[in-house]
C-alpha cells in the first residue's frame, strides 16, 4: 500500500499543528523546565548581587553553585513529572530538548575547563561561565523562538547574545565589569529568554482556547 502524498495545504497544518503543540507543552507549568532553571538563575543572581555589593566579600562568589545545586534536583524532578503524563512528543519537541542538551553539555565542558584553569593559578578563567551564559544561552534561546516561530523567544535569545558580546568587547578592551551593570544585565537577559516567553506563550494558548 502506498503512503498517501500530502498535499501542500496539507503539509502546512500538520507543521502549524506539531508547533502549537510544541508551545502548548512549553507553557504547560509541570514542563517549564527552562523557566525553573531561569527562576533560579535569576535569584541566585539577585542574592550574590545583593551580598557582594554589601559586603565587598568575593567569597560570596560561591553562592553561584547554587544554580546548580538547586537546579538539577528541580530538574529531574519536574522531567520524572513530565514522563507520567505521557503526552506525544513532536519533531520540534525532539529538536527542542537535543538543543538544550547540547546547551547543558556545553555548559558542563566550559566548567571543567574553567576548574583547571583555576588549579593552574588562572581564576579570571571562570569569566567564560558568564560569556556562555550571555551567549550560549542566548543563542539556545533563539533557535528555540525560530523552532516555535515565538517571537519573544527570538527577541530574547538575540538580546542576550548582543549584551554577551558587550561584555566581551569591555573586557577586550579592558573596561571594568562592573556588578553594579553586569548581573542586572545578565537578570534581565534571563527574564526576557524565558520568564517573558513562557508568559506570552500561555496567553495565546488561553485566548486560542476561548
Amino acid at each position: 500500500m502506498n503512503d498517501k502524498k500530502l498535499t501542500p495545504q496539507e503539509s502546512m497544518e500538520l507543521i502549524t499543528s506539531m508547533i502549537q503543540n510544541s508551545k502548548q507543552r512549553v507553557a504547560m507549568p509541570d514542563l517549564r523546565i527552562s523557566v525553573m532553571w531561569a527562576v533560579v538563575t535569576i535569584l541566585t543572581a539577585a542574592i550574590t548581587w545583593v551580598l557582594i555589593t554589601v559586603t565587598h566579600n568575593p567569597w560570596f562568589n560561591f553562592v553561584w553553585f547554587a544554580i546548580p545545586a538547586i537546579g538539577i534536583p528541580a530538574n529531574i524532578f519536574l522531567a520524572s513529572k513530565a514522563d507520567r503524563i505521557k503526552t506525544a512528543k513532536t519533531y520540534v519537541d525532539y529538536a527542542t530538548d537535543r538543543l538544550w542538551q547540547i546547551v547543558g553539555y556545553i555548559a558542563i565542558g566550559i566548567s571543567i575547563g574553567c576548574f583547571i584553569a583555576q588549579q593552574c593559578g588562572y581564576p579570571q578563567a571562570w569569566l567564560a561561565m558568564l560569556f556562555y551564559a550571555f551567549i550560549i544561552v542566548g543563542f539556545g534561546a533563539t533557535i528555540t523562538g525560530v523552532l516555535l516561530k515565538e517571537n519573544s523567544y527570538v527577541f530574547g535569545g538575540l538580546f542576550s547574545v548582543f549584551s554577551g558580546a558587550a561584555v566581551i568587547i569591555c573586557t577586550l578592551c579592558r573596561i571594568q565589569l562592573l556588578y553594579s551593570w553586569v548581573i542586572p544585565l545578565y537578570m534581565l537577559c534571563f527574564l526576557l529568554m524565558f520568564i517573558v516567553p513562557a508568559f506570552v506563550i500561555a496567553k495565546k494558548i488561553k485566548s486560542r482556547e476561548k
